[in-house]
Formats: C-alpha cells, structure tokens, sequence
C-alpha cells in the first residue's frame, strides 16, 4: 500500500503499542508514522508525573496530530490514513471530521455522549464534575489491577508486567475532554472502519457497534472480533485484525 498510515495511540500509551501492527504494514511495504503524543510531558510510571500534565488539553493532541497529518502528506505527497485505538480512536474521528486523512479505522475508539451505557455515562459525568470543582489530579495513573480487569483480560499474563511498565502518566484534563468532543458524523467524507472487541470489558463492544451504526449512514463499514479484548493489537492472533484492516485500508485508498 503507497498510502502512508498515521497510527494513533490510546490513553497513557505511546506509540510503542503499534509495533506489532506497524511491523505488519511496513513488511507490506507501507510507511506508517506512530508518534507520541506530548512525549515531554507523558512519562513513564517508574517516575513523578511532569507538572505540565495540568495544562495539557485534548485540543492539543488534536493540533498536534492535525499537524502531524500535514507534514506527512508533504513528505510523502499523499494524504495518510488513520488507525486509532481507544482515545486514539476519537481523535481519528476528528482527524477525519477535517478531512486530514484520505481513510479512517478506529479499534475500540473513545465513545461520544450518544453510544454511551449508563455505567459508562455516570462515570463520564463523575469525571466532569470532579474537573469542574477542580478535585481531580492533574495526572492520571492506571492503577495494575483495573488494567488486568478492563485493559489485559485477554492479553497472556507474561505479557502483562511488559505492557504495564510500558505504560504513561495522562493528562487528566486531557481525559475528561476527550469524552467531551462534538462529533458530526455529516462531515466525513472519507471511507472509514469501525472495529469492535467482544471481550473488551474497557469499551463495551455493544456501545461500538452504536457507534457503528451512526457510521454506516454514510457507508462506514464495520468489523467485531470475537477473541479479543482491550488490548487487541498485542493479544494472541492480533495479525488476523492487522491484516484485515490493512486489506480494508489498503481497497478504501485504492492502492
């Protein structure tokens, strides 16, 4: 595939996570691109958070990705795609909301208000509350438990240590305001992909197929995989997505 290939990493990752999935599409032939996102101020969680995480906002991922799209399309002379997990996922959506990419996949993506269950909604608005009375920490840090519950469920448990200390301190405003985007899905005109996990205890499959379902008013396909979780780019059989996706990006641009 010529398209070059914009890989957008989730909530207190970086773009370490795409390395199986980058390998993949570079033995293809692809450039793929999988930037961190505010690496100055992300640290790892063997130290203190940095400071600079109170003042760091979802806007400013979106800047920096929008210009991250641009200087790829001009240094390679053609508009990327995008694959986005889970916050990822949402800022894919924006992405291809502004017409910054030429196709847009989102795995188990950060869900707008409206494909929300009501567990999902109150602690979204817990979360807005506590920002708005300023009660919450600047920096959020995921706890190992709840990852192995929500996150790792279908990761091995070898892998687990690995790709917990592989993991960042977030920006909590950042968090809340991801939750908080507009999304018009009138506004996309680009082929795009739907992906939901069923065993993802994070992002409930039921709530993505919702959002699927918006998404196919405009022709958005959509695809459910039933073995895997949160975690699905590093799972057990992650090369079954990666090459399903790949073939969808790959027909969507046609390359």
């Amino acid at each position: 595939m010529r398209t070059p290939v914009l890989m957008i990493h989730g909530m207190c990752c970086t773009g370490q996570v795409w390395h199986g999935f980058r390998g993949f599409f570079e033995a293809r032939g692809t450039r793929v691109f999988a930037p961190t996102l505010r690496p100055e101020f992300r640290t790892c969680l063997s130290g203190p958070s940095h400071a600079g995480l109170a003042d760091l906002h979802v806007r400013d991922y979106v800047s920096d990705l929008v210009s991250e799209a641009a200087r790829i399309q001009a240094e390679t002379g053609l508009k990327p795609a995008v694959i986005g997990h889970s916050m990822g996922g949402r800022l894919a959506q924006v992405l291809a909301e502004r017409d910054c990419v030429s196709a847009a996949a989102w795995i188990s993506p950060a869900l707008p208000a409206g494909c929300r269950d009501l567990t999902t909604h109150a602690f979204w608005l817990g979360m807005r509350i506590a920002d708005t009375l300023r009660v919450a920490p600047a920096a959020l840090k995921p706890r190992r438990l709840q990852m192995n519950v929500l996150a790792f469920n279908v990761l091995p448990a070898a892998q687990r240590e690995a790709a917990y200390a592989a993991m960042v301190y977030e920006s909590q405003p950042a968090f809340t305001g991801i939750a908080h985007l507009p999304l018009d899905v009138a506004k996309i005109r680009v082929p795009v992909l739907t992906v939901a996990a069923s065993r993802d205890k994070l992002v409930p499959a039921n709530a993505v197929r919702e959002l699927a379902e918006k998404y196919a008013a405009i022709g958005g396909a959509f695809r459910e995989y039933a073995e895997h979780g949160h975690w699905l780019y590093e799972e057990p059989g992650w090369q079954k997505p990666a090459a399903e996706i790949y073939a969808w990006l790959r027909a969507a641009t046609r390359d």
